[in-house]
């Protein structure tokens, strides 16, 4: 089954490229129990519990993707309106999770990984490269014209994000890349990511570790067509919404499956069960426009082999249609933030220099 895009993505980065002439860059809880091991000549993390591969969790624990809805949480006054909507879009092309296409997929170093200068084409007329990023031989980035690709060196927790990602004859070149680490929040502070919100990429992700596990212990990350123009909301740090209907969502807001709810009525798969209970114990944010409602699992094609196999069918997305739309719920939305202050931040894992 194809769905048609499911993540349109549109940055706004044209402003911040304006005015970052030169940028010289430094060089450079636990989650559910492992459930399988590394394939030979890969590269382990210090811990398991930080492994996606093995069931463990990216990012730092006060990261807002590892934090448990409390039971004491507000929810928004105009949450009726906001879901009204998302069960609209819902009707409109279902509610499905990316697969192999529009997805990221996410390889790993190995020992020996070659390094190469990726070029940074943006969208004006400075050019810029990012210094030394390991990209294994292997590595493609996601087949639609996103063009998604992340990097993760587990010995250094340096990830490296790419948008537009494309191996030509003389070297990689990205419409935008940038770096952060695992080790931090999950969000790019000053806007700068690959994905809209400024949300690292990998984010949100459902790794096939946590579904053979059947637990997820992070919340998820979704697309959306009807995103609100007028900026972000903590915690994105940018937005490329665009749509002024009064029940439009503000990228960065936090979506809930109604914990009240008995997932055991809904006739749910096991797979469906386990990313509903996620919705109920984290939710989801709103983490970019997309041509469908939509939350993401790692591209498969990152790995030697079909780690889904047995779990998805071989189709570029899943349908999930089960889980009842209707029943989400919208957290308090906070103050839409109209005005981004986009920066790179330095970094120990790479060097980007504006180059003649």
């Amino acid at each position: 089954m194809r769905r048609r895009k499911l993540n349109k993505h549109r940055p706004v980065l044209a402003a911040l490229l304006a005015v970052a002439s030169a940028v010289t860059l430094a060089p450079g809880s636990a989650g559910a129990a492992p459930v399988a091991s590394l394939p030979a000549g890969e590269t382990a993390f210090s811990s398991t519990a930080a492994d996606p591969r093995l069931g463990g969790r990216l990012y730092s624990a006060t990261s807002p993707f590892n934090q448990v809805i409390p039971s004491t949480a507000q929810v928004d006054p105009r949450s009726a309106d906001y879901v009204k909507l998302l069960n609209r879009s819902k009707q409109e092309k279902g509610f499905g999770m990316a697969l192999r296409e529009w997805s990221v997929p996410a390889y790993f170093t190995r020992q020996g990984t070659p390094r190469h200068d990726v070029r940074i084409t943006g969208f004006d007329e400075v050019r810029r490269v990012m210094r030394g990023m390991p990209i294994p031989d292997n590595a493609k980035p996601d087949p639609q014209e996103d063009a998604h690709l992340s990097v993760i060196d587990p010995a250094t927790r340096c990830e490296y994000d790419l948008w537009g990602a494309k191996k030509t004859a003389t070297g990689w070149t990205a419409t935008w890349a940038n770096v952060t680490s695992t080790a931090d929040n999950g969000v790019y502070p000053n806007g700068l990511s690959s994905r809209a919100t400024g949300f690292a990429p990998l984010a949100g992700m459902i790794w096939p570790a946590e579904l053979r596990a059947g637990r997820i212990d992070h919340a998820l990350v979704f697309a959306y067509p009807y995103t609100k123009s007028g900026g972000p909301v903590s915690p994105a740090t940018s937005s490329d919404g665009r749509t002024t209907l009064a029940g439009a969502l503000p990228e960065g807001a936090r979506v809930q499956l109604d914990p009240s709810l008995n997932l055991s009525t809904l006739g749910l798969t096991a797979n469906e069960r386990t990313i509903a209970t996620a919705l109920q114990r984290y939710g989801m944010y709103l983490g970019d426009t997309g041509g469908a409602l939509s939350i993401y699992a790692v591209n498969p094609q990152s790995f030697d082999t079909n780690p889904y196999a047995g779990l998805l069918p071989d189709e570029s997305s899943v349908l999930l249609n089960k889980i009842p739309v209707n029943r989400f719920r919208v957290l308090k939305v906070g103050t839409q933030q109209p005005t981004t202050k986009y920066a790179i931040v330095p970094s120990a894992c790479a060097r980007i220099d504006v180059v003649n």
